[in-house]
């Protein structure tokens, strides 16, 4: 994830500092996977001029879970998964919840798409 060289500072985090993204929605700072799995929203620090101070980023697509990383069963058969697939970081889990449904992301009224540059994070040190 990427921050600016003052937020660093301030966290007390230097570029590959390890830490966690906690937001009102969601205080644990994990993805819930089911079946008694989780995966806290870890994941190592970019201190970079490119972000303007006060605010996160990080790419998404380089966190995933699935395919191929815990055991499965096919018709019966059980396929060993390979836990180096259950690697990097999403905080998309993070994302502001309508206090309503309770299971859906706010929307943006303007262009009706997820509400996902508008959350309020915090970033805890690992």
């Amino acid at each position: 994830m990427a921050i600016n060289p003052v937020d660093a500072k301030a966290m007390g985090l230097k570029d590959g500092s390890r830490a966690q993204v906690v937001s009102a929605t969601n205080r644990a700072g994990a993805w819930e996977l089911g079946n008694g799995r989780r995966k806290e929203m870890i994941g190592r620090v970019k201190v970079t001029e490119t972000i303007r101070p006060g605010v996160l980023t990080f790419l998404p697509g380089y966190g995933h879970w699935a395919n191929g990383s815990a055991d499965l069963a096919i018709d019966g058969k059980r396929i060993a998964g390979d836990p180096k697939r259950a690697t990097g970081f999403n905080a998309n889990a993070a994302m502001w919840i309508d206090p309503h449904l309770k299971n859906t992301c706010m929307v943006d009224p303007v262009g009706g798409s997820v509400s996902l540059c508008d959350t309020r994070v915090t970033l805890e040190k690992v």
